[in-house]
């Protein structure tokens, strides 16, 4: 059974530690799961690993703690990270050796639609996926970023703007 149509939002600052991308990315799958929505194992793995890249990106890249939003818009499931630095990214080309290079590339694969946008914050960038019902429809799920301040909480904010990347 999915959650009424209502949105339903969380939002959470990570530090700006790789160490704590683990503890963000289980946040974010325990908030999928009190959503209500019929997660598959599959699924709760592609969201934990996108989420992941999003936010090692972010506080690798700014050396500056970020803020993840997740939130169930009736229609998807949408993760949001918000840093400070206002590039939007792309996905790039590695070399086949580089051990990084690869986690946009990752997202632009894995996510139903995806995007990185300015905001007064720095810049969003987000994902979303598609959830199937238990009817075998199918619902989506989004995850995006929110005009918010890096701060301990972040507020809700109502806009969805959808960006797609550009190649950094």
């Amino acid at each position: 059974m999915l959650p009424p149509l209502e949105e339903s939002r969380h939002a959470f600052t990570v530090p700006p530690l790789i160490k704590k991308v683990p503890t963000a990315r289980e946040r974010v799958a325990d908030q999928a799961g009190r959503l209500g929505l019929s997660l598959s194992e599959e699924l709760i793995y592609d969201l934990k690993l996108l989420t992941g890249e999003l936010v090692a990106n972010s506080v690798t890249h700014t050396k500056a703690a970020c803020v993840v939003c997740v939130w169930w818009t009736g229609e998807r499931l949408r993760v949001e990270v918000t840093d400070v630095d206002p590039t939007a990214v792309a996905p790039s080309q590695a070399p086949s050796m580089d051990e990084h290079g690869r986690g946009l590339f990752l997202v632009a694969t894995l996510a139903t639609d995806w995007g990185s946008e300015t905001c007064t914050a720095g810049k969003k960038t987000w994902f979303e996926l598609a959830v199937p019902d238990s009817a075998g429809g199918t619902a989506a799920v989004s995850l995006s970023h929110n005009d918010v301040t890096i701060e301990e909480s972040a507020p809700n904010a109502d806009a969805r703007i959808r960006i797609a990347h550009q190649a950094a």
